[in-house]
């Protein structure tokens, strides 16, 4: 199956695979979380280009634009690559994502070589936020995911995700 240019793997029962065929097993959660999502592993038309968890059925803008465009917020994107261009990646730059949805800048920060926390409260976009991290850092030492949210008060909310 191709979806804008690029190969995409659909995630079909207990098992997703690859291109190459080997098993992703970081989304088994995600099929028990919301059996009737439909998870899709696919590469993002940016430069650098990488591999990331999408969702086809969740309605977000995030999930949209990539799987129909290939990325998310042209500009931001352009920007968000022209700092990390300014020799900061290639030091180790730790890049904070709070709110990280699906991982999307995550993912972008990690593939310049930076190291990414990334905070996300809600269980659903965490879910594909954790499958993209673990085939980004599969020892995680470079990408660190947190449930929680970051505000300067401790609160009590529900995500009517």
């Amino acid at each position: 199956m191709f979806l804008c240019g690029t190969q995409v793997t659909t995630f079909h029962g207990n098992l997703l695979v690859d291109e190459r065929g080997e098993m992703v097993d970081s989304l088994l959660s995600a099929l028990e979380t919301n059996p009737t999502s439909s998870i899709q592993l696919l590469k993002t038309q940016t430069i650098p280009s990488f591999p990331m968890f999408t969702c086809t059925n969740c309605k977000c803008d995030v999930c949209r634009w990539i799987i129909q465009l290939g990325y998310f917020a042209p500009v931001e994107t352009t920007i968000f690559r022209h700092i990390l261009n300014n020799d900061t990646w290639e030091n180790g730059a730790m890049v904070v994502d709070v709110g990280a949805n699906v991982g999307y800048f995550s993912a972008y920060a990690t593939m310049m070589g930076c190291r990414v926390a990334s905070f996300e409260p809600n269980p659903h976009p965490r879910q594909f936020l954790l499958a993209t991290s673990s085939i980004h850092d599969l020892h995680h030492t470079k990408w660190q995911v947190y449930p929680v949210a970051i505000g300067k008060e401790v609160r009590l909310f529900y995500c009517l995700f």
